[in-house]
C-alpha cells in the first residue's frame, strides 16, 4: 500500500499538485457529508470486506440522518464502481492510487464534511490534512492488526494521535494503538467485524476433495505470502509426521496462494508428508464448500488482527485451532468453540489436533457452539448498529 508522503512538509505541500479541475472546491455548502476513505472496497480479502461493511454502515447512517455519504477506494480502478452487502448495492469512487486525485477530492469536499472515516492508518495523513482545512469535522481512523503493532512513521502516527477516534477490530489491536502508537485509550473504540451476509445465504456447492475416501481433513484458508510468514502453515506441516503415526488418514488442505507456497511445499517434502499436504490455490468461488467438507479448521497464526476466516469456519460448524496471538483470542473461545495454542508450539498443536481427531462428539459440540456464536454475535446487522452507536456517541460528546 502506498505511503502518501515521508514527511509533513512534503505531504502538505503536495496539495498544489491536486487536480482541482476534476473536483471543484465548494466551501459555502452545509457540512452534511459523511466521507468514507478506504484502501480498497472492490477486492477479495479480510480488510476489504471490513471496508465494505463500514462503507455500507456509513451510507445507512447518513441516510437515516438526512445526510449525504460518499465512499472512496484508494487502490481501486479509477471511476465509479459498486459493491454489495446483503441485498443492497453501494457505489464508490476508485482513485487508482493517484495522490493528486485524492488530494483534489479531499480539497473539494473538506468544507462540506461532517465526518471522515479513514479505513487504514496509511490514509490517516490525507484525512488529517482534510481536517486541517475544516477543523470541525470528526476524523476516525481504522486499525486492524500488524500495521500498528510496530511504531508507524511519524506522519501516520501523528494522524492517529490527532484523530477524534480510532476504530480497532480487536482488543489486541486497541492495546497496540495505545501502547505502541501513543494514542489515548479513551479515544479508541473496539468493535469486532462481522461475517458477510453472503456467506450465510450463499448456496453451498459441494467440492470434490483431493483426498482418498474416508480421509479426515485439516483446513487452512489464507494468503501464502513470503512477506507474511506467520500464518502457522509451517507449524501444521511440522506436526504431521508424528500426527500421521496415530491418524494415517489425515490430510491437510491449504486454500490460498502466493509467493510463499514453494517454500512450504519444500518443507512438506523435507518432512516426508507431501502426499498428505494439498495446496489447492485460490478458491474464492467455492470456499464455502471447502469449509463444509473439512473436519477441523486450523490456523495457528501470530499475525491476525482478528481473523474473518475463523468466523467463516465457525459458521460452517467447524472446531477451530488457533494461536493465542493477536485478535484470535477475541474470536475463539478456548475449550468451547475450539482450542488456542502457543504460536510455533508443534507439540502443543499436535496434542490439540489429536484430541479433536479422536473425538467426533467433541468436534460436533465445538462446531455447533461456533455456529451459534456467529449467528448470535457476528451478523452484519449487529455490526452496523454497533458502529453507528459508536460514531453517534463520540459525536454527542463533542457537541
Amino acid at each position: 500500500m502506498l505511503v502518501l508522503a515521508s514527511g509533513g512538509s512534503e505531504f502538505f505541500g503536495s496539495v498544489a499538485l491536486a487536480r482541482t479541475r476534476d473536483f471543484p472546491i465548494i466551501s459555502e455548502m452545509a457540512r452534511d457529508l459523511i466521507l468514507g476513505l478506504f484502501p480498497e472496497a472492490g477486492c477479495i480479502g479480510g480488510i476489504q470486506q471490513v471496508c465494505r461493511h463500514v462503507g455500507a454502515t456509513l451510507q445507512e447512517w447518513a441516510q437515516r440522518r438526512g445526510k449525504r455519504c460518499e465512499l472512496v477506494g484508494w487502490n481501486d480502478p479509477e471511476g465509479m464502481r459498486a459493491f454489495r452487502v446483503g441485498d443492497r448495492k453501494y457505489s464508490f469512487r476508485g482513485l487508482a492510487r493517484c495522490k493528486s486525485a485524492l488530494l483534489a477530492y479531499l480539497t473539494s469536499c473538506a468544507h462540506q464534511s461532517e465526518l471522515i472515516f479513514a479505513g487504514h492508518p496509511n490514509l490517516g495523513p490525507a484525512a488529517l490534512w482534510a481536517k486541517s482545512l475544516e477543523g470541525r469535522l470528526d476524523l476516525w481512523i481504522a486499525a486492524y492488526g500488524m500495521e500498528v503493532w510496530e511504531p508507524l512513521p511519524a506522519l501516520r502516527q501523528l494522524s492517529l494521535r490527532q484523530a477524534d477516534g480510532i476504530w480497532a477490530i480487536s482488543r489486541h489491536t486497541a492495546e497496540a494503538v495505545e501502547r505502541v502508537q501513543g494514542v489515548n485509550r479513551t479515544r479508541i473504540a473496539v468493535q469486532t467485524p462481522a461475517l458477510d451476509p453472503a456467506f450465510f445465504c450463499a448456496d453451498v456447492e459441494p467440492v470434490e476433495l483431493p483426498v482418498p475416501a474416508g480421509g479426515m481433513v485439516l483446513l487452512t484458508v489464507g494468503r501464502i505470502l513470503a512477506s507474511e510468514p506467520g500464518k502457522g502453515v509451517d507449524t501444521v506441516i511440522r506436526t504431521l509426521p508424528s500426527l500421521l503415526e496415530a491418524f494415517p488418514n489425515v490430510y491437510y488442505i491449504v486454500v490460498g496462494d502466493g509467493d510463499g507456497r514453494p517454500a512450504l511445499e519444500r518443507l512438506a517434502a523435507t518432512c516426508g508428508v507431501s502426499e498428505h499436504v494439498v495446496f489447492v490455490g485460490s478458491r474464492s468461488e467455492s470456499i464455502r464448500g471447502y469449509y463444509e467438507a473439512a473436519d477441523i479448521f486450523v490456523m495457528p497464526s501470530r499475525q491476525e488482527g482478528f481473523g474473518i476466516v475463523y468466523l467463516e469456519a465457525m459458521a460452517a460448524g467447524k472446531p477451530i485451532v488457533a494461536a493465542d496471538r493477536g485478535g484470535a483470542k477475541d474470536v475463539v473461545a478456548d475449550g468451547e468453540t475450539g482450542f488456542l495454542v502457543s504460536y510455533g508450539d508443534v507439540e502443543g498443536l499436535k496434542g490439540r489436533l489429536a484430541t479433536l481427531l479422536a473425538d467426533d462428539l467433541l468436534r460436533r459440540r465445538m462446531g455447533e457452539a461456533g455456529r451459534k456464536t456467529v449467528a448470535e454475535r457476528y451478523r452484519f446487522e449487529q455490526f452496523r448498529e454497533s458502529l453507528i452507536g459508536i460514531l453517534e456517541a463520540r459525536a454527542d460528546r463533542k457537541r
